[in-house]
């Protein structure tokens, strides 16, 4: 079988172009919003300070910091904000080869068919988001992990 590899300069432009992809990322977007909304409410409920601006990474920074993560909550949280730090900060970079293949590796090796990975990827993390956001909104108070 013979693969027609893109030049991965030319697949951000397939993904930029491609209204499904775009509409997933603004769904992890909002739905990473809606994760560090229902952390700060976390927060305040524990009387826990912190800054109100704080985004994801600070805001799982503060569960560590107050041990409110199990080791599993810490690994589910810290990897929901370096995802969406990733998608939201490095994307373009990892395709001009302006840093280092880390999560998403084989970039040498794309085909305008994997824009369908990508678009599902998106789609699976924003509904990662919901469910972590759920988890948290409905969070015991009086227990001492959120997760």
């Amino acid at each position: 079988m013979k693969f027609n590899f893109v030049p991965t300069e030319h697949f951000f432009d397939l993904l930029y172009n491609d209204v499904e992809f775009c509409n997933g990322m603004g769904k992890v977007m909002l739905s990473a919003s809606k994760l560090e909304t229902s952390l700060r409410k976390f927060l305040k409920t524990k009387h826990i300070k912190f800054n109100p601006k704080a985004t994801l990474g600070n805001l799982v920074t503060i569960l560590i910091e107050n041990n409110l993560l199990s080791e599993n909550g810490q690994i589910h949280f810290k990897n929901l904000a370096l995802q969406r730090n990733y998608l939201a900060h490095n994307l373009y970079a990892l395709f001009t080869k302006e840093i280092e293949e880390t999560i998403i590796i084989g970039i040498d090796e794309l085909t305008a068919e994997d824009t369908d990975v990508f678009i599902y990827r998106a789609y699976q993390l924003a509904e990662d988001f919901l469910f972590f956001s759920e988890i948290v909104s409905k969070a015991n108070i009086n227990s001492n992990k959120l997760l």
